[in-house]
This record gives structure tokens, sequence and C-alpha cells, in this order.
């Protein structure tokens, strides 16, 4: 019989803000190598679920766990991936996409870039970009500038790769593009996803599973089946469609 590792487990978790309970009482485990999404309405606690899994806010009460450790004590160690919310707003600097993804590289900046010039490459090899390196990260297009945020992201060749509603700004078709990224990413370099979004047609057709927040986990369904269009509108106080997408094999 395979032995499932957990890769992130979270357990009885509340956070607080001043005096309002954001997240109450949230339970879940997500499988190593999975691709799990977080869906939810705005201020449902989504972000705040994963800055408490970065260790960048205490909660008030619960444990969670990557790897086995608490978030503090893996970091020290490794590097968890993180491309955060509203990147997109900071791009217009004048820095190549090379620095860029260098900026990803754990403890980078205290030594030469030279030594991980073959990382940064790789990184943006993976992503399609290793011809753009030398361009300027505003002269990019959307799609473009996200995946060269995935690239500063895993440059450390992290083991959980987290992301807050990376799709935001992106048409339809650069966002069926970044889903077909992430799932070859996925499979590829044996990386588990965590990944907040509203792209609820999206998540039917490319992840594992799905968390569906709103203060409290509603719903951990393996199978989007298993929420039918009644459970999103409920969830998000108005009509959505499940599935919007279908996936195209062989894009990339």
């Amino acid at each position: 019989m395979e032995v499932c590792e957990i890769c992130l487990e979270v357990k009885n978790l509340f956070v607080k803000y001043g005096d309002v309970m954001v997240l109450e009482n949230v339970n879940f485990s997500v499988r190593k190598g999975s691709f799990t999404t977080i869906v939810g309405p705005n201020g449902g606690g989504k972000t705040t679920l994963i800055r408490a899994i970065l260790g960048l806010i205490r909660p008030v009460k619960g444990e969670i766990y990557i790897f086995g450790l608490p978030p503090n004590e893996y970091l020290k160690k490794r590097t968890v991936g993180y491309v955060p919310q509203g990147v997109q707003e900071r791009h217009n600097v004048p820095m190549t996409v090379e620095d860029v993804v260098f900026m990803g590289v754990r403890r980078g900046y205290l030594e030469s870039k030279g030594k991980f010039k073959d990382q940064v490459n790789r990184a943006l090899e993976v992503v399609g970009l290793l011809d753009k390196k030398k361009k300027l990260i505003k002269e990019l297009s959307g799609g473009e500038r996200q995946r060269v945020m995935i690239a500063r992201a895993i440059v450390s060749q992290p083991e959980l790769l987290i992301m807050d509603e990376p799709t935001v700004g992106l048409d339809v078709e650069s966002q069926r593009n970044f889903y077909d990224l992430v799932r070859k990413l996925k499979e590829d370099l044996m990386i588990t996803v965590l990944m907040v979004t509203h792209d609820v047609g999206f998540v039917s057709e490319y992840s594992d599973s799905i968390l569906c927040i709103n203060r409290r986990l509603v719903r951990h369904a393996e199978n989007v089946e298993e929420l039918p269009r009644e459970f999103f509108e409920k969830l998000y106080g108005f009509a959505v469609r499940p599935v919007l997408h279908k996936h195209k094999e062989g894009s990339a």
C-alpha cells in the first residue's frame, strides 16, 4: 500500500486581527506533490491563511506543520516558494528579468551573482523565458511577468510553492497558459502547489483538491464534481459557473 506523505498540515487554527476572528478552527492537510487551490469570498480569510502558513502572522491558537515542522523552523532549513498578491502592480521598475529571478535565491545577496547564474538560468528555462532574461521586466506582457515571478519563487528549488491570486489581471488565454505551466511544474519538479484563486472554472480542470474557506473551512473536496454549482453560489453569495474551461491536451 502506497504511503501518502503530508506536505502541509493545519490543526485547529484560529487567527485574529484586532478584535476580529478572521479564521476559526480551520483543519486540513495537503498531500505532497498535489495542486491544491483555495477558493472563497473576499474577506473570507484566504490570504490570512497563507500568511499564517508562511509564518508571517502568529495564530491565536492552533498548529501548522510543513513537512512535520512549524513554519519558522522549516524556513531555517528550506525555502517556500511564494508569489504574493498584487505583484502585477509592482513591475514598473528598471530591473531585468534575470535580476528579478535572482532576488529569489536563498541568501543570494550575500554572495556573488555569478555563483547562482546556472540556478537562475534553469528557473527561467523551466518557465520558458531564458531568451528574455536581459529584458526589462516592465517590457513583458502580463502573462510573461507572472512566469518571471514563478521563476523567482522556484529558483531555490522549494518543496512547496504558494501563490496568492496570481492570475488577477490576466486574460483568459494567459490564465490557461499559466495553469498549464503550474501543472507542468508539479509534474516535472515534483513540487507541491497551494494557490489562492477566484478562477473557479480553471480550478475544476486543473487542481487535485479544493479548500473552500469562509472564515472556517467550509469544505475540502478531492474532486470538484463533489461541489455543485449551488455550493459555489452559496459560498460566494452570487451565481458562478464551476466549469468554464476545458484543458487542451498537449498545451503548454
